[in-house]
């Protein structure tokens, strides 16, 4: 039986790949500080990966087939778990991320020859430059994944916060939302059980190493349409507003460059590399139903749904000095 250690595997996206991985028959462990439960079948490690040192004494003894992580957001860190991975795995697999494309974004669709470089993120830039500290070094075959923006049962996709019920419950109250720019780009929203799919499958492939995928949908649309699916969904039509971006990123520059480094650019996406290793392979879910387990799981949640009220804040903020602004205009104009 094939193993994999899994470098996190509680998250979001991580703890449906390791599910998968277990349907699809690896020896399944999890290295994280312990804080979340781990599915039946799954050896948990405990250390604090971030301590010099921990990772390459909790994993003293062991080896595994290959090593997946999804905690490495920089160079450092990086460099601290390769060097504890050395003759532990015979690949390594790092999330990368579909956002280090380079900004302004093209053509399209996106495929995984287009260049890295993002100017406006630095968490995109940073991922980017551990892709290229990684191809750079021969110790450990390695394997970059690069997924878009991708949600499961408990995430609420938007362009300011995915991870609350804070989208929903501005809906069902009848506060706006903010639509990046104009409302017209095009998004790309894949659920973590199709991401989880292709790369339990993609773990185990040899003629992957030495390159970068993506793995997405191929379903694409404007955040204001999926604003209008989670509208639906709830029952109530959204109240949605537009905002520059950059308008965003003066009032608020860490949230400014999350939209221009991303989620006010198109993400279209060609997913040919991914299925020459796995034919068999697309995503299955569309949005309109993905989004309607994710309200179900806050239904049988009451008390998780709960707006957060930093996001609240920051998004009235953003918007009185748009409507300001709106009114200073119309104003000078007359």
């Amino acid at each position: 039986m094939p193993s994999i250690l899994y470098i996190g595997g509680t998250g979001n996206l991580s703890a449906p790949c390791v599910e998968e991985s277990l349907k699809q028959g690896w020896s399944v462990s999890v290295v994280n500080r312990g804080k979340r439960p781990v599915p039946e079948g799954v050896q948990q490690i405990v250390c604090d990966i971030r301590r010099p040192g921990s990772l390459a004494e909790a994993l003293e003894g062991r080896r595994f087939d290959a090593a997946a992580d999804f905690l490495t957001f920089n160079r450092e860190q990086l460099r601290m778990t390769l060097d504890a991975l050395k003759d532990r795995t015979g690949r390594y697999l790092f999330i990368s991320t579909a956002s280090a494309y380079k900004k302004p974004a093209g053509p399209y669709p996106l495929t995984e020859e287009t260049p890295l470089g993002n100017p406006f993120w630095e968490y995109s830039a940073e991922k980017g430059r551990c892709e290229a500290y990684l191809a750079g070094q021969s110790e450990i075959p390695w394997t970059v994944v690069r997924p878009s923006h991708t949600y499961g049962p408990s995430w609420i996709p938007s362009p300011f916060g995915s991870d609350t019920w804070t989208p929903a419950g501005r809906i069902l109250r009848g506060a706006p939302v903010i639509s990046p720019g104009d409302g017209t780009s095009l998004w790309t929203l894949t659920h973590t059980r199709d991401f989880a799919r292709a790369f339990a499958a993609l773990a185990g492939c040899d003629a992957a190493s030495g390159q970068a995928f993506h793995i997405t949908s191929e379903e694409y649309m404007t955040w204001d349409r999926v604003y209008t699916l989670l509208g639906e969904a709830l029952g109530t039509a959204p109240r949605i507003e537009h905002v520059p971006s950059e308008v965003v990123r003066r009032l608020n520059p860490e949230r400014g460059a999350s939209l221009l480094g991303d989620k006010a650019v198109s993400a279209v996406f060609d997913n040919s590399k991914i299925r020459t290793l796995l034919p068999g392979w697309r995503a299955e879910i569309p949005f309109r139903e993905g989004i309607r387990e994710s309200l179900a799981w806050y239904d049988a949640r009451p008390d998780r749904k709960t707006e957060h009220p930093g996001t609240n804040r920051e998004i009235d903020g953003i918007l009185s000095a748009w409507e300001r602004c709106l009114k200073a205009l119309g104003t000078a104009g007359e």
